[in-house]
């Protein structure tokens, strides 16, 4: 009987280590689950953010978009640019001062 006693007491042993290891396993799952949680959340809100900001942006540049039928009767876009002038090898001539001098007692200081 006392072999028997004993073999119980190890099994009981190894139930109880299993019992604990099963317990840090699922501790970690729920910090896991906990934090992907968390991300989801964030990743959430970070794409509410961007749909927000791509809506913006689609009004602002709404501003620069020209119906094709215009720019096919004004020839757009199919003209070359126009050569930039070369700059001139002349002096820049200084600038001369006015010479009607305003009378400073028309402006107000609003200070």
């Amino acid at each position: 009987t006392s072999d028997l006693v004993q073999e119980i007491t190890a099994a009981s042993q190894e139930q109880s280590t299993g019992a604990g290891q099963i317990n840090i396993a699922m501790g970690q799952m729920n910090q896991i689950t906990q934090q992907n949680a968390s991300a989801s959340e964030e990743l959430a809100a970070t794409s509410e953010e961007m749909n927000a900001q791509a809506s913006q942006l689609l009004e602002l540049i709404s501003f620069f978009r020209l119906d094709a039928r215009d720019v096919a009767a004004q020839g757009l876009g199919r003209q070359p640019a126009a050569p930039s002038a070369k700059p001139s090898n002349r002096s820049v001539r200084s600038i001369r001062k006015p010479s009607v001098m305003a009378d400073d007692g028309q402006f107000v200081s609003f200070t």
